[in-house]
């Protein structure tokens, strides 16, 4: 099924929204046996929507619309779709009453310029809308079937779940089956070079796709029959198996929390340029606190000497980004949190504080487990959000990697 996407807001189009919606519901009707084919993004006018719809190419018989549907001046989304249908709208006196008292229960009153929400189509059909206010709209216009959801994330995640998403597999002979492969610690094009041999005997069944990311790269295997598409990932498998830590929506913190949790090991933290990042993530998941101890954010050399016990005469030998200190910091952090490993990270995040020496990404990860200490030097990019997500990453996939006795 070919699929025409057009989201709406003039906050998507001056950059203040980022157009999250777009990218979830073009995952989620590739795997629903539909495909997006063509996608514009326009701002809240009557006029625009208009020209939107009149430019959807032939051959795509459906159309998603989000945003526009709320109850103030400049959500015209409803308005628009009522003109391109040639529909008159009438006054749902039972939806307005509904809301009235849903409000009424929180002790609010709904405002008058409410009243539009609980307007309906002449000749089309409602989306029921679980979440909030602005119901759905549903048409049937010279053969192509347009379907208006809300913009906020929640609401229009809730609505194509639960009513469009079905009815596209209904609609679909043939549902795409779709695996992401996730890596880290490579780029792409090391990837595309170990994968050669798979990459370039690929048949018209199979699409694989490489998406990077600053922290990693994910590939995309994609085909209509699941046992080929299984097949190919095994292969994959097979080639970068040391750069895969998981597949789909996995989660390197998540990976590492159950390896740990199977190994009965238990992980403390020391750091320094990224102020606290690999802790934050490594409890993002639940549970976590039965496998990481906690943490020492060592930002300062005061904090690293006082706190962490990093010797003085190496911070001023070797400096706070050396290897010297990180060493310290992953043994002394882990001995003083009594931890089976400990993990620490010193480096210069940016955008100032570089020298020839030492530029600006200059990181070192050490890894203390009692017995041997890994220290391992990196060089990122001149950006500080970056570097410091970088640096996490990394400093996660060392352990992933000692865990698994590479």
């Amino acid at each position: 099924m070919k699929i025409a996407l057009i989201t709406i807001g003039n906050e998507l189009l001056s950059g203040f929204t980022v157009d999250t919606n777009a990218a979830w519901i073009g995952n989620q009707v590739i795997q629903s046996g539909g495909n997006i084919i063509w996608h514009q993004t326009i701002g809240d006018s009557l006029e625009e929507i208009h020209a939107s719809l009149n430019q959807i190419p032939i051959g795509i018989k459906t159309i998603i619309i989000t945003g526009g549907l709320g109850p103030t001046h400049d959500d015209v989304t409803a308005h628009a779709l009522y003109e391109f249908a040639d529909d008159t709208p009438v006054f749902d006196e039972d939806y307005w009453t509904f809301l009235q008292e849903k409000l009424s229960k929180r002790n609010l009153k709904l405002p008058e310029i409410n009243r539009n929400q609980a307007m309906k189509p002449g000749n089309g059909k409602i989306i029921p809308n679980p979440m909030g206010s602005a119901r759905g709209l549903h048409y049937c216009v010279n053969g192509q079937t347009i379907i208006a959801l809300p913009g906020v994330p929640g609401e229009m995640k809730e609505m194509m779940t639960a009513t469009i998403l079905p009815w596209i597999k209904s609609q679909s002979s043939q549902r795409l089956i779709v695996k992401t492969i996730r890596t880290t610690g490579i780029m792409e094009s090391g990837l595309a070079e170990k994968m050669g041999d798979i990459v370039n005997t690929i048949d018209k069944n199979i699409k694989i796709a490489f998406l990077p990311q600053f922290t990693g790269v994910d590939i995309r295997v994609s085909g209509t029959d699941k046992t080929v598409v299984d097949k190919k990932v095994n292969e994959i498998n097979s080639h970068v198996s040391k750069y895969i830590y998981g597949q789909d929506k996995d989660r390197l913190e998540e990976i590492i929390g159950q390896m740990l949790k199977e190994k009965t090991l238990t992980l403390t933290t020391a750091e320094s340029c990224t102020g606290g990042l690999v802790g934050h993530r490594l409890t993002n998941i639940p549970g976590s606190s039965e496998h990481y101890l906690g943490g020492i954010i060592s930002y300062s050399n005061k904090v690293k000497e006082n706190n962490l016990g990093v010797d003085k005469s190496t911070l001023e030998q070797f400096g706070a980004v050396s290897s010297e200190t990180a060493k310290e910091m992953a043994e002394n952090v882990r001995s003083k949190l009594n931890s089976d490993l400990g993990l620490s990270i010193t480096g210069i995040a940016g955008p100032g504080g570089g020298t020839d020496e030492k530029p600006v990404g200059l990181t070192y990860i050490a890894l203390a487990d009692g017995k041997n200490t890994r220290v391992k030097e990196f060089r990122f990019l001149s950006d500080r959000m970056l570097n410091k997500n970088a640096s996490a990453q990394t400093a996660l996939n060392m352990v992933r990697l000692y865990l698994l006795n590479e």
